[in-house]
Parts: C-alpha cells; sequence; structure tokens
C-alpha cells in the first residue's frame, strides 16, 4: 500500500514563511496603534483642562444641601453666558482666604442677571425677581425654590438692605444655605462683575459616590 505523501514546493516554503513573518507585525501595528490613540486622548485632555475646563473644591457649607464641603466640580467658562439658578464660581476680592489675606473663589447660585431687581421678605422668607416670587415648595421634608433645593428659607439679611437693582454687566449670586451664606447680600460680594465668573459648574467629580450632573 502506498503512502500518500504532501510534498511542498519552495513556493510553498517562501509563503508560509511571509504569514510568519506578518503576524509579528500585525500584534506591533495594534500595539503602536493603542499608544497613538492613548497620547492623542491624553493631549485633547491637557487642551481642555488648560483652555476650556477646571477643577474647583467646594470650601464650606453655603451650598448645602446641593453641595457640599471639599466636594470637586467640574467648571468652565468657555463661551459661558449666566441663566437663572447656574451654580456658578466667582472670585471674591473681599473675601478673606486661607493664607492671611484677601481674595478667593466662592461657589453660589445665580439669581438676578443685569437690570433685574430683587427683594427680600426677610421676616417671611421670600425673594421676589422683579416683583414676582420666587416658587416655594416642601417636597418630601425637603425645601425648593424656583425647583431647585434650599437648606432654610432666606431670613438673614448680611446688611445691604432688602432690595436691589442689578446693575449691568453684573449679577446678583445667593447660596443654597440661605441663612449660613455670605453672598450677595453682603457688602463683601455684593453685585458680581461677570468678569470675575470663573464659570459654571457642570458636574461633581467627587466623592465618587455623588458624582454626577447638577441642578
Amino acid at each position: 500500500m502506498e503512502e500518500n505523501k504532501i510534498e511542498f514546493t519552495d513556493e510553498d516554503e517562501l509563503e508560509a514563511g511571509e504569514i510568519a513573518a506578518v503576524k509579528p507585525y500585525g500584534v506591533a501595528a495594534d500595539i503602536y496603534s493603542w499608544i497613538d490613540t492613548l497620547i492623542g486622548s491624553f493631549l485633547i485632555i491637557i487642551i481642555l483642562f488648560t483652555f476650556f475646563i477646571r477643577t474647583s473644591t467646594v470650601d464650606g457649607e453655603s451650598m448645602l444641601p446641593t453641595l457640599e464641603d471639599k466636594q470637586m466640580l467640574l467648571v468652565t467658562d468657555f463661551l459661558y453666558q449666566p441663566t437663572y439658578n447656574d451654580i456658578v464660581v466667582v472670585w471674591a476680592d473681599d473675601i478673606p482666604n486661607d493664607e492671611d489675606g484677601y481674595g478667593k473663589a466662592i461657589v453660589k447660585r445665580v439669581i438676578g442677571l443685569p437690570g433685574d431687581n430683587i427683594r427680600f421678605d426677610f421676616a417671611n422668607g421670600y425673594v421676589y425677581r422683579n416683583g414676582e416670587l420666587l416658587q416655594l415648595q416642601v417636597n418630601d421634608g425637603v425645601l425648593y425654590e424656583d425647583g431647585h433645593m434650599l437648606n432654610s428659607y432666606t431670613n438673614l439679611s448680611e446688611g445691604r438692605g432688602d432690595e436691589f437693582n442689578v446693575p449691568e454687566g453684573k449679577i446678583f449670586v445667593m447660596g443654597d444655605n440661605r441663612n449660613g451664606s455670605t453672598d450677595s447680600r453682603s457688602r463683601m460680594v455684593g453685585d458680581v462683575d461677570m468678569r470675575k465668573i470663573v464659570g459654571k459648574a457642570l458636574f461633581r467629580l467627587f466623592p465618587f459616590d455623588k458624582i454626577g450632573g447638577l441642578y
């Protein structure tokens, strides 16, 4: 009985060698592509955080219950125009900082825009904008004003009075912890020049169990 023998020609051996040579090159190409993508993504992140996005850390309890002390926020001022109820980081020249000097970034909520009239009824805790009451309601034991959470009614005057006309180019800001916030009701902050807006807080980065968007 004859055995079936398979004979390889030189051409067959060359083709097998070519295949063996191509496989390592394919792996190297995949690794190169992965590294190239990683470097590109890293450069994009650097550009974003250099020119468009920054981080800011909450200092204190003036934005309770929305934000807590030491929480980290993602902030941007790219093409930003303030609107009602935005959470913003602003620079306050007259607020004492931790280095025995003055000037620090603070986190507040936009209540008034240029040209607005803001009036307070501190006895009842009400806020009026252009003659209209910012609606208050309680849901599941939580106080809301104009759709966002508050820690308390607005009973603290901070000494500037009970009615304000917001000048052009400025905004009126307050903390959600209305009786525990130094904001536009005080002379230390007052009406905030729009050029002092660091940016709008878009996202909570830390702590991880509370990561998410802000409103």
